[in-house]
């Protein structure tokens, strides 16, 4: 018998780096065995099948070991397919242009011949997975124009957020230091006496220390204790303002330390940490409002889940 299913689903579309559900969309598709497929569920007109939530199940190298993972599994197909046919109502397309930026920005360290390298030893067409990076974007463009048209954000409700949150945004003591690491404690010791003379620090960390930030004069920036290990915070927060540390030794090297500056622990503005809170208040609304619309999109569509199969599924994906 069918299972209707009403509940929500996962919050969010889940997306991989090489393929995804567009392949599992794919008209005419049969498993490579000569078996027919099975209907695992429906949407509307639509049907999902064995073969179809079982190359999902590969692609993302998930493991389906009971009927809540299959069901699980369903229900991530189910949003991706209401998400994508939403997108069509509202008019939102993707041209070649976005597309091919998308793919760039996608796969940035390889190159095309390596791309279709990689997909071929997987077995995955090209086509197929171009197809997939055209629908991850849709969908992406999809959620942006439905948020952009719904999520509104009062300036009273982030100062309100603030306040509740405020312990959230006190900024701990910080320092701003400069480094110095060589690979023995006999040139650690040299430098440190070159210092002592009246040497400029910076000038010494461009010229002797092996770190990555030495070209900036051994600049570490701004940080807090619980930003950096605590051979360096031992050491560099019981300097003044000014001081230079002795040689520290770690399991990178010997190190010397001079404190630039002190930023004692204080409470900011809201002015000062609006684009903060904004975006986390944001962030808040959208999933918020994302949940609601993913539900309303699920309620308004014939959804059922073929309980009877999923034994027989889940035995297939086990062996």
């Amino acid at each position: 018998m069918a299972h209707k299913v009403s509940s929500a689903g996962s919050k969010k579309a889940f997306f991989a780096v090489f393929c995804s559900f567009a392949l599992l969309f794919a008209s005419g598709c049969g498993t490579g065995f000569g078996k027919k497929e099975i209907p695992l569920a429906r949407v509307d007109k639509y049907t999902i099948t064995d073969w179809q939530a079982g190359l999902k199940a590969k692609l993302y190298n998930l493991t389906i070991n009971n009927e809540d993972d299959a069901e699980k599994l369903l229900n991530m197909l189910i949003n991706n397919y209401l998400i994508l046919e939403q997108a069509k109502r509202d008019n939102i397309s993707v041209n070649s242009k976005e597309l091919d930026e998308e793919i760039k920005n996608f796969v940035p360290d390889s190159s095309m011949p390596d791309i279709k390298k990689t997909l071929k030893s997987a077995g995955i067409k090209y086509g197929d997975w171009k197809h997939d990076i055209n629908d991850k974007l849709l969908i992406k463009k999809e959620i942006n124009f439905v948020v952009k048209a719904n999520v509104k954000i009062k300036e009273e409700e982030l100062k309100d957020y603030f306040w509740v949150h405020i312990l959230d945004y006190r900024r701990a003591d910080r320092v701003h230091v400069r480094q110095i690491l060589v690979d023995s404690e006999e040139k650690a010791k040299a430098i440190l006496e070159n210092i002592k003379s009246g040497v400029d620090f910076a000038t010494l960390a461009q010229k002797y220390s092996t770190a990555s930030e030495a070209k900036n004069g051994g600049d570490l920036g701004y940080f807090s204790r619980s930003e950096m290990p605590a051979f360096i915070t031992n050491a560099v927060f019981a300097l003044k303002k000014g001081e230079v540390s002795g040689v520290v030794k770690s399991d990178y090297g010997y190190h010397i330390f001079k404190c630039d500056d002190i930023q004692k622990a204080d409470t900011p503005k809201f002015e000062e940490v609006r684009d903060e809170v904004y975006q986390t208040y944001f962030e808040l609304k959208k999933d918020e409002f994302f949940s609601g619309w993913m539900e309303e999109l699920r309620k308004n569509a014939k959804i059922e889940i073929i309980k009877e199969n999923l034994k027989e599924f889940i035995q297939e994906e086990k062996t």
